[in-house]
This record gives C-alpha cells, structure tokens and sequence, in this order.
C-alpha cells in the first residue's frame, strides 16, 4: 500500500512456494474444515487467502500460487481475485494500518484534516509506511461509520475515546484523538515488540524478532525520500511525417506523468510535457530523418519514479498532398472525333 508501487517489484527473492507451504502448514485443521464445508474446493479461496494474509501480513504472489493449489484454481484466478478485492494487501504494510474513510460522507465531516494532520505527526504521504514499520496510513472508501465519522480504523478496528471498537454515539475522531492513540500504539510497540514478518520494502525476514526499530531486529528500515518502483507503463511512438504520437498504458497511481525527450541518445533529458494521471498520450514534431528518444516518469508529490522503458522515434518525409476536392486526375478522354478510316479525306469526296 505504498504510493505507485507496482507490486511486481517488489516481490521477495529468497521465498519458494515450498516454503509458503510449510509456513502455511499449521493453518490446514481450518483449510479441511473449509472444504468439508464447501462442495467444491474453489469455493475456499477467499478465506485461503484470508490466512495466508494474516500469516505474512500482506499477499506476496508466491503466496497466491499456494492459495491457488489449495483451492484447486489457476494462479491466473487467484491473482485475478487478490486485484479485485482491495482488502488484500499487494503490499506490506506497517504494524498498525491506519485507515481513514475519504468518501462524501465523511469528507464533509473532516476527514482531509485528519489525513493531513496523520501525514504531518507521523512524516508520511497517504499510501507510505514509517521508517521504523509501525504505522502505514492510507486512504479508503466507505467504512459504515457514518454516523461517528470521519471514519478511522486502527487495523480493522473502529478507534473510540478510549479503546477500540467501542464508539459513543456521539463520538466523532479528531486530531487529538489521533495523536493519543498514536502515543498509545508506540508505546505498546516498545513494550511487546512482535516477530517482523516483512520488511518495510517487502522482503519477508524469516526468523527474527521485533520490528525494524526493536533492538536486535535484522529488518531495514525503509530509507528516507527512497524512489517508488518504476511504472509498468507501454509507451509507443509513432511518427506520421514530422509529427510524432506518443501514448502509453498502465501508469500508476501518482500525481503526474512527466514525458521526456533526449537529443543525445540518452546523455541528457528534458521535459516535453506533464500530464495527469489519466491522461495517456502526448505529441511532438521531429524534422525528417531527425532521431529522439522518450520516455516516461511517474512522479508522487515530491517522489519521482524510475523512468519508463524508452522507445525512439525517426522524423518522416511529409505525407503527399491530398487531391483537390473536384479534381479528377484520370485522364479525360477528348470531346473531338477522331478521323476514321472510313471518311475520306478532304478533297477526294
């Protein structure tokens, strides 16, 4: 849950499914109770899932293949299930997921203070993860706490004056809310560090105690400013005589997309254009038999990614002109007759 990550990026290196499979051993009492209790075996993935997530604390895709075989479907359908659902993780998250409902309802009750007063006590963007991996603080849709909104859970849990889960009717979050439970959740960090399952930038640690702040932990802090993973993003170029047509697929969630031209194979770049999110295509001119190479940078805030794969582009001779409306260019066959053999010549009639 960290801003444009690709997920694919970010993957641990050093786990097997063998190994998902022996860590996931001790849960199998609860898989054979699922599928006694479904008729079909693929009716079990979401809660296999469930488990392997509260195991890693996040989705890792080696994971999902082991999830896949259990349930008896295709890596393909467990993958496509974890992109549908958003309550499973892609990413790691912090010891505590702090999540603060940012639709209408709750929007009109404060809930842009609150993540900007969360962004500002805890040093973080919405999507990001403390350096010391206890706190990850994201934005989310309908929580169903509209009436004490805005709606904040620590964790799954609703926050209330003094403990989770319970909300007067008349409770309603606000910053020194935030800043006490914050203080709270530090302090029971510092006193019951727990095994670090992952690391801040997505390996998993195996064996180790404490989070990455515990003395003795080997977890890694995440460093400070650290770029975002590079956007899978497909950028094509296509010249049609001097005019060149950029676009691209699959950009991440970001801030802006800055396109890039270089003059000089790729020693030096400057800005073409910056666009939006959403946007997907931008348009430059190259004179005929004229080179360049593009790429694309995705930027969050004061983030910038990797740049995209480049492609180049070869300026082209001008198109031929168009035909003139009304112009037939098909010969035009003459209106005069002409002499036959059988009209005898002038003179000789």
């Amino acid at each position: 849950m960290t801003a444009c990550v690709n997920p694919a990026t970010i993957q641990p290196k050093d786990l097997t499914v063998a190994q998902v499979r022996e860590r996931m051993a001790k849960y199998q009492p609860q898989i054979d109770e699922l599928w006694r209790r479904y008729p079909v075996k693929r009716a079990v993935l979401l809660q296999v899932l469930w488990l392997l997530q509260e195991e890693f604390r996040w989705v890792p895709r080696v994971g999902i293949e082991w999830a896949a075989e259990v349930s008896a479907v295709s890596p393909a359908h467990a993958y496509g299930v974890v992109e549908f659902y958003t309550m499973y993780k892609q990413a790691p998250t912090g010891r505590y997921l702090i999540q603060v409902c940012q639709t209408m309802c709750c929007l009109i009750q404060g809930s842009e203070d609150l993540i900007a007063h969360l962004e500002t006590s805890l040093g973080i963007h919405s999507g990001e993860t403390t350096p010391d991996g206890l706190f990850t603080l994201v934005r989310v849709e309908c929580l169903a706490l509209c009436g004490t909104g805005p709606g904040v859970l620590i964790n799954d849990e609703a926050i209330g004056p003094e403990k989770l889960e319970i909300l007067p009717s008349d409770f309603h979050p606000r910053a020194a809310d935030l800043d006490r439970w914050i203080a709270r959740l530090r302090a029971e960090a510092s006193s019951s560090p727990q095994q670090a399952a992952v690391d801040p930038l997505g390996g998993i640690v195996l064996n180790t105690k404490g989070h990455p702040a515990a003395t003795g932990a080997s977890a890694q802090p995440q460093k400070p400013g650290y770029a975002p993973a590079p956007p899978a993003l497909k950028l094509a170029a296509v010249a049609t005589g001097d005019a060149i047509a950029l676009t691209w697929a699959n950009a991440p969630e970001c801030t802006k997309l800055v396109v890039e031209r270089s003059d000089d194979g790729g020693a030096t770049w400057r800005e073409l254009a910056s666009v939006g999110p959403k946007d997907q295509k931008a348009a430059d001119k190259l004179a005929e038999g004229h080179s360049a190479h593009y790429r694309v940078t995705a930027h969050e805030k004061d983030r910038v990614a990797k740049p995209s794969a480049i492609v180049t582009s070869t300026g082209k001779p001008p198109p031929p002109p168009a035909p003139q409306p009304g112009v037939n260019s098909a010969p035009v066959a003459s209106s005069t007759p002409s002499p036959s053999a059988s009209t005898p010549p002038p003179g000789k009639a």
